[in-house]
């Protein structure tokens, strides 16, 4: 029987990977009112990877995050494993390179702990990270990890989460060629059964469409699913989209409701002018990604989806929030500091 857009609706705003995050926003206004700000912070709340300008031609990406406990106590080496790869999504959804974790380990028995650092050494080498730094709790009362990672990226090149413009295409890229996985009913692994190589070469189609600055926003998919991570985008960027939910390719073996809530561990949702649809589409897919134009961005601040001849609005960023974040006008750094340094260099400034 065909699931309903109703129940699509319902089951996606009820969906742990999205209402999990809904907490966040109270610290983010403790954050946001109380928070020191450093002036060499270009973004930082809201993005996937926030950057720092030191000076030069590159900007710094860093990025962090936990992997839930109920993964690191049934599964440590996979909890090790994907504390590396969910930070090196987000490095790559801002348009960088990943170079060096640090990370954060407890266990309860020294086997839980080697079986964490196993995994997060799979994964270091996988996706060529190495890790430089950490700190170790044994004997804990629970088992845990999480990771930050530093990255680069051309100052130019930066992809914020928040650029997304008027009349931007949303365009939904990921790896089709996956499995679900084993330790995750609704995790899409694409990664484990894969070469490094094939791997870096998916994850390429991010960096050059950021060198040849195509894309206006970006995130990388999370366990907010595809609605979720667009929600999040919507939120920070202050603007609403219209989604056709037909438009999403799903697995053979997967219905549009289950893969709506699939963490993809190959995945990213962007924006781009209508008039680079077509480049974009095609240097997703000559690197090995499925990419799909599904819906419209407006200045609404609403998410209407639509499926088939019916059309509802999933979210009204006018009367509900996720998590809050600044907006993207702290982005204005990086037009400030671009001018100071132009300034610096004109021969003609006294």
């Amino acid at each position: 029987m065909p699931i309903s857009l109703a129940q699509i609706v319902s089951e996606v705003k009820d969906y742990w990977g999205l209402r999990r995050k809904q907490p966040i926003g109270k610290l983010v206004k403790i954050l946001r009112r109380e928070g020191f700000k450093c002036p060499h912070v270009l973004s930082s709340i809201g993005e996937d990877s926030a950057a720092i300008d030191l000076g030069g031609d590159h900007l710094i990406l860093l990025s962090t995050d936990a992997v839930i406990p109920e993964l690191a106590k049934s599964k440590p080496y996979v909890a090790g494993y994907a504390a590396i790869l969910v930070n090196v999504n987000e490095i790559y959804s801002a348009g960088g390179r990943p170079i060096v974790a640090m990370v954060n380990i407890a266990f309860t028995k020294i086997n839980d702990g080697v079986k964490i650092m196993e995994g997060i050494c799979e994964a270091g080498r996988k996706f060529h990270v190495e890790v430089v730094r950490g700190h170790t709790t044994p004997n804990a009362p629970v088992n845990g990890v999480s990771a930050s990672i530093c990255g680069t990226v051309h100052r130019d090149a930066y992809i914020s989460a928040g650029g997304a413009k008027i009349a931007d295409r949303l365009i939904l890229a990921l790896d089709l060629e996956g499995r679900v996985s084993p330790n995750y009913e609704y995790g899409w692994d694409t990664t484990a059964l894969k070469p490094s190589d094939a791997i870096l070469q998916r994850y390429e189609s991010m960096r050059l469409l950021a060198e040849k600055r195509l894309l206006h926003a970006s995130k990388d998919l999370s366990n907010g699913g595809i609605i979720g991570t667009t929600l999040l985008m919507l939120e920070y960027a202050q603007r609403g989209a219209i989604i056709d939910l037909a438009s999403i390719a799903t697995p053979a073996d997967l219905d549009l409701m289950t893969w709506l809530k699939m963490y993809i561990s190959t995945g990213f949702i962007v924006t781009t002018s209508k008039s680079n649809v077509n480049e974009v589409v095609r240097i997703f897919e000559d690197h090995g990604l499925s990419a799909t134009d599904i819906g419209v961005i407006n200045e609404s601040k609403k998410m209407v989806v639509e499926l088939g001849k019916e059309s509802t609005t999933i979210f009204d960023f006018a009367k509900e929030s996720i998590v809050a974040p600044p907006p993207p006008p702290q982005f204005d750094r990086v037009t400030t500091q671009k001018l100071k340094r132009e300034k610096r260099k004109d021969p003609n400034n006294k």
